[in-house]
């Protein structure tokens, strides 16, 4: 977290970037905007296959086949699991700077399992 004083010189830096380039900063906005979207649409593609899935299962269990049944039900459950992964911000390392892997078992996140 960034003390007053940093987000002070942090917000200068982005008004002199504004003022110098503005065409430089709005090339960024343009490249977050079109990430955003593509996001939106993953994930709509997510919720879609959740529902098929959700149906077949449904409509598996209707028609007494108990095996295709639990098949779909797990394509929905690892849609369920893949949404909310998708839904979670990468992590940064606050020493490298880098990011670090989603996975909440994962050691290298500093996250124990939920």
């Amino acid at each position: 977290m960034l003390n007053h004083q940093e987000r002070t010189a942090l917000l200068d830096i982005e008004h002199r970037l504004v003022a110098d380039d503005p065409s430089w900063v709005r090339a960024f906005d343009a490249t977050a905007q079109r990430v955003a979207r593509q996001r939106a649409h993953e994930m709509g593609f997510h919720v879609v296959a959740v529902m098929v899935w959700t149906a077949m299962s449904v409509l598996m269990v209707v028609a007494d086949a108990a095996g295709p049944a639990m098949f779909f039900a797990a394509l929905a459950g690892l849609s369920v699991w893949l949404i909310r992964r998708l839904r979670r911000p990468a992590r940064t390392d606050p020493a490298t700077g880098t990011a670090t892997s989603r996975d909440p078992g994962d050691a290298a996140s500093g996250r124990a399992p939920a």
